[in-house]
């Protein structure tokens, strides 16, 4: 066989669709409330703390209206992945459950028996939009494994900050920071003039939400693809300049002091709750970051605003790409009752969940109309408004030929990750950061060189041109009729 150019290979944003991604960033912890086993009870685990009260409201009216009794737990976002494999290498995995943390495409995940498909009644099945449905996504087969409950159009890299902190260092609220100048200044100024307060405060210590921000916001900085990999191409490019330009800016606001001492081993659940008490002014994060203060952290809300993702030069328009949105919950493999799992999820299909998804804040939901009656924080509404303007469809391989699913499946994790070369580059251990996304990229171009060829040794019927989108243009929603282009 010829040897695979690596300029032909893959555009990862249909893995992100598809995988850890997409799943979203809730913040759980512990356990949520639970009701009784039986001959009609399921186990869902998820980690979405925000939707904490709604998930535990929805299983009560199932088992009023349906017999069907669920025992819910509620996993925090960082430990959900490998809380995940443990149970499953101990046979104890729930019936439903989000895959945060599993870092594999969902074809691949459905290849090693992760997940089964959906029995949901033809009633229920009428309700999804059929356009939000995508083979590779959450459909493989053309059988349905899940359907989207949230909105493609968000980033994971705003900037929240403290208001009565911005406004005591005499700095207006209502302009806050765009760029990485504007930025700096402000968290130097709100330091220095908000008492204790430091300038940011963040999540290093988790390295796959320190490596989402970086994606969004070396997009946000010019660069057009996602995850690492260029639309056109398919090339994997860490070492491109909006990349390397991002993590210098981050590691910038060290050497001047301004980030919070300790981060380095804080996740988001630990750098989110800091910060609400006044320990640090700025904090970076996603939509969901309002649901979550107003579920744990109430007595913040008065004081919770948000600023756009930042861009390194006044002038540039924010810009982020993702792809479909893939599913939220997944019924188990290993379930022995996905009769009942699916009737469960056929209430998320409800108006009374839609409303009840806008009210808790945690990523926008599928259908943004619902927000209109909705009582969110001014915050919030403000970011899903800025979505509408920022955010674009991404094209992703899976969408133009579903035989892609084959060379994810073949696809290995390449370490480290950017979330550990980001860590590592805030510790010292780092010390050429160019120098190390360079590797990361060879790597990871050598990685799909090979699971391309694995792929199609297997029969897989791929081609080269499968992974690039030669028509994909900036700030634009890359539509269906685009694909075959």
């Amino acid at each position: 066989m010829a040897e695979i150019s690596r300029r032909g290979l893959f555009q990862l944003s249909g893995m992100a669709a598809a995988g850890a991604m997409l799943t979203g960033c809730g913040d759980g912890a512990g356990s949520g409330k639970s009701a009784g086993g039986g001959a009609k009870s399921i186990k869902w685990w998820d980690h979405f703390n925000p939707l904490k009260e709604l998930q535990a409201e929805t299983f009560a009216a199932v088992q009023k209206d349906a017999g069907i009794s669920v025992q819910y737990t509620l996993h925090q976002t960082a430990k959900m992945g490998e809380a995940l494999q443990l149970a499953r290498q101990s046979n104890q995995l729930p019936d439903v459950h989000s895959n945060v943390g599993l870092k594999l495409p969902i074809p691949a995940l459905i290849a090693d028996g992760w997940y089964q498909p959906l029995q949901l009644s033809p009633e229920a099945e009428a309700k999804i939009d059929k356009s939000t449905l995508i083979e590779g996504v959450t459909s493989i087969d053309g059988k349905l494994y899940s359907f989207p409950i949230f909105n493609a159009r968000q980033y994971w890299a705003a900037i929240w900050f403290n208001k009565e902190l911005v406004e005591k260092a005499g700095l207006d609220p209502a302009n806050p920071p765009q760029t990485y100048d504007e930025f700096r200044a402000a968290a130097k100024t709100a330091q220095e003039k908000a008492g204790d307060a430091h300038g940011w405060i963040n999540n290093l210590g988790q390295p796959d939400r320190i490596a989402e921000q970086t994606h969004f916001m070396a997009q946000a900085a010019g660069f057009g693809g996602n995850l690492g990999q260029d639309f056109k191409t398919g090339e994997y490019v860490f070492h491109s300049d909006p990349y390397v330009g991002v993590i210098e800016f981050m590691l910038s606001l060290q050497k001047d002091r301004l980030l919070m001492p300790g981060t380095n081993n804080m996740n988001d659940k630990v750098a989110r709750a800091r910060w609400a008490t006044g320990a640090a002014v700025y904090y970076m994060d996603g939509p969901w970051c309002a649901g979550v203060v107003k579920q744990d952290m109430a007595k913040f809300s008065d004081k919770l605003d948000v600023g756009p993702m930042l861009v390194p030069d006044k002038g540039m328009p924010v810009t982020a790409y993702r792809g479909p949105q893939g599913g939220a919950f997944w019924v188990s493999g290993k379930s022995g009752r996905a009769d009942l799992a699916s009737k469960v999820l056929e209430r998320l299909l409800t108006p009374e969940y839609a409303a009840g998804l806008a009210a808790r804040m945690d990523q926008p939901p599928a259908d943004l109309s619902v927000l209109e009656k909705a009582d969110v924080h001014p915050a919030y509404k403000k970011l899903i408004d800025r979505f509408q303007d920022e955010c674009f469809v991404a094209p992703i391989p899976v969408a133009k030929n579903p035989e892609v699913s084959k060379v994810q499946r073949e696809t290995k994790d390449v370490k480290p990750g950017l979330g550990d070369i980001v860590q590592g580059a805030f510790s010292g251990d780092v010390a050429d950061v160019r120098k190390a996304l360079k590797e990361l990229s060879d790597k990871s171009n050598k990685e799909r060189d090979r699971a391309f060829a694995a792929a199609k040794t297997k029969g897989a019927k791929v081609e080269e041109n499968d992974f690039m989108f030669a028509n994909w243009k900036p700030r634009t929603d890359f539509t269906k009729a685009m694909y075959a282009g």
